[in-house]
């Protein structure tokens, strides 16, 4: 079915069908500028915070690294400190030395 503007039916005139266009008025259009830049704005927000949270992991992390850094120093200056007692240990039952 074809709705025209005018009522009148002309035989060989082609008639204009009745068009759907929408205006957007200074209201709109601010509302539509608003709502962009609110999810600009959290766009914005959510990658900002999902970075800071990787820089604290990678903090943490970092932390933990040098922790256990630090041990395992500790740990090979304890071995290499046990170690030369047992040569000491060694060498002096070897010379048939008795501990007092």
């Amino acid at each position: 079915m074809l709705i025209t503007q005018s009522n009148k039916s002309e035989l060989g005139i082609r008639k204009r069908a009745i068009t759907r266009s929408m205006d957007i008025g200074p209201t709109s259009v601010r509302v539509i500028s608003i709502v962009i830049f609110a999810l600009l704005a959290l766009f914005y927000l959510a990658q900002s915070t999902q970075n800071a949270t990787r820089n604290y992991a990678i903090g943490d992390l970092e932390s933990k690294k040098k922790t256990i850094e630090a041990a395992k120093e500790d740990l090979s200056v304890q071995a290499l400190r046990l170690k030369s007692l047992q040569e000491v240990q060694t060498k002096a039952k070897e010379q048939g030395l008795v501990p007092e």
